[in-house]
């Protein structure tokens, strides 16, 4: 499925939108749109599927959003009437400022982290996220010339910090680029769906049709990493959700997964993560 092309409806009052959001669950479609986005998670977690990847988001995340990069909110859902989601968010083009503007030495950090935030990245210092939420918040709630100022106080302090992580893979094709990227799109699109499910490269071949070996090169070529390599990489994605959820053991997420047996769970897990899957629990139980 492509994403959608969604257009915010811009702000009466700025150059740029700032708001909050407070439904009891988030969740919009798999979309993309023209302005860099940076949301941060007062309440509440899910799932967000960004680029070729999915990752798990929860309470004080913070992620900046290129533009057109696709992407999809989906919180986790609770029977519980106390249970939402709560999260500031802005939107604003990249060329706010003009063109020039980004040619000004001051401002070489920012224009480089819009760069890297093609692939979507996420905050991991604690000391950045503390700096950023009281700047955020205040942003929130001012007006006139200060937005703009803040607005770059809050970029700038994002372009210095370390412990910054990429999300999507550096290899994943910018979603407006149909013509480049329709076939990688339909392999994306088509894990996204069946992961959990075994899948061969035969099957996924025909699907652009290619044979098994054409295939196998082509998507090297483009993403830097077999097909194999990559459904394992979504497929641990989501058991890492499932282990966190607590629901279901070891043995039984691997299978939700879309693993056959339990020792190849475990051995690309730990390959993709560094640790094994009960590490994985204590760890996050411990934290």
């Amino acid at each position: 499925m492509k994403p959608l092309l969604m257009r915010h409806v811009q702000a009466s009052n700025g150059s740029f939108k700032v708001w909050a959001n407070g439904s009891p669950y988030m969740h919009n479609p798999w979309h993309y749109h023209p302005e860099c986005e940076l949301t941060f998670i007062q309440e509440g977690k899910g799932t967000l599927y960004i680029g070729d990847r999915m990752i798990e988001y929860s309470a004080n995340d913070f992620i900046l959003l290129g533009p057109n990069l696709p992407h999809e909110w989906r919180s986790d859902y609770e029977e519980n009437p106390d249970y939402h989601s709560r999260s500031l968010a802005i939107h604003f083009n990249r060329d706010l400022f003009g063109s020039s503007f980004y040619q000004l030495p001051e401002v070489s950090s920012i224009n480089r982290i819009l760069d890297k935030a093609n692939r979507g990245l996420k905050i991991e210092n604690p000391k950045t996220k503390a700096k950023v939420k009281k700047k955020l918040v205040k942003l929130y709630s001012s007006e006139g010339i200060s937005r703009i100022c803040k607005l770059l106080d809050i970029l700038d302090v994002i372009s210095r910090s370390p412990g910054l992580s990429y999300l999507a893979s550096s290899s994943f094709t910018n979603a407006t680029d149909y013509s480049q990227s329709k076939r990688l799109n339909i392999v994306y699109d088509y894990v996204k769906e069946n992961f959990r499910n075994p899948i061969t490269i035969r099957e996924v071949a025909q699907l652009i049709n290619m044979i098994d070996s054409s295939f196998c090169r082509y998507f090297k070529e483009r993403t830097k990493k077999s097909f194999i390599a990559y459904l394992n990489e979504v497929r641990i994605g989501y058991a890492c959700r499932l282990l966190l959820e607590g629901e279901l053991n070891i043995s039984q997420v691997a299978y939700e997964s879309g693993f056959s047996n339990i020792s190849n769970f475990n051995k690309n897990f730990k390959n993709i993560k560094s640790i094994t899957p009960s590490q994985f629990i204590k760890e996050y139980r411990k934290e």
